[in-house]
């Protein structure tokens, strides 16, 4: 039986497959480049809004802050299928997953203002006061259609292609978060709709032999998935910063 990870990649890639397919105009002469990456991502410090109306507790809680641990496992990864119409290489669309992670740091402190467990609160305390987890560890995933326009820096190849290319994108999409979460000694964790996610970015491509290539990119993404834990809800805007390596080839 496959894990619920197993299946998130699985779901993953054939999400980017059907994206790119239906965005690929039918009948047109086209490059294709599909790329796997790695990377690291740092999430700001944001306000969570947490909703508990099972032990009376609804409160704002500003000066959250999150670590990614993009290294451990399960490791951040993106894949990305990109379709560059011959006659306007300037010009690229895509479909793309990105497997980000989001760690709420509850050992730090939290403003906390509204109510928790049924009395009035405005002050400096622990998250893990209220909390033992909140994570999106198996991924704050972002499934994206992009546009994109690209660059050829040098000389090219009988193709056309240049060995360097600069690309810059901007992609929205849902969001499909797998939340975690701990309260009260009760565990929780799903996958769920999260609502909308956006991404910004650029990059270089570097062709290496043949089809063959390598990629360097930086990425900002928003998103603010309300998902649900133990005993009810919490809303985390996720502003994160992106820094991505791998490789790719172009059919």
């Amino acid at each position: 039986m496959r894990s619920k990870h197993t299946q998130s990649r699985v779901d993953g890639g054939l999400c980017v497959l059907a994206l790119v397919t239906v965005l690929w105009p039918a009948h047109a002469w086209a490059d294709w480049i599909v790329s796997a990456f790695g990377g690291v991502a740092h999430t700001q410090s944001s306000t969570m809004d947490l909703s508990l109306p099972s032990n009376r507790t609804q409160l704002t809680l500003t000066d959250v802050d999150y670590r990614g641990q993009s290294f451990q496992s399960p490791q951040y990864y993106g894949l990305r299928g990109t379709w560059i119409p011959n006659g306007h290489r300037w010009f690229g669309i895509e479909g793309e997953w990105i497997h980000a992670k989001v760690y709420a740091e509850v050992e730090g402190n939290v403003h906390a203002l509204g109510t928790l467990r049924g009395v009035p609160i405005d002050a400096t305390i622990p998250l893990s006061s209220i909390v033992s987890r909140v994570s999106m560890s198996h991924g704050l995933n972002f499934i994206l259609a992009n546009v994109t326009a690209r660059h050829g820096f040098g000389p090219s190849d009988a193709t056309g292609a240049h060995r360097l290319v600069g690309v810059v994108r901007a992609g929205a999409g849902p969001t499909l978060p797998h939340a975690e979460s701990q309260i009260d000694n009760v565990y929780f964790e799903q996958y769920e709709a999260g609502g909308l996610g956006v991404q910004v970015g650029g990059g270089v491509e570097f062709s290496l032999w043949r089809g063959l290539g390598a990629l360097g990119e930086y990425k900002f993404t928003w998103a603010s998935p309300e998902i649900d834990v133990t005993g009810g809800q919490a809303t985390i805007p996720s502003r994160s910063h992106h820094f991505a390596f791998g490789i790719q080839y172009r059919f």
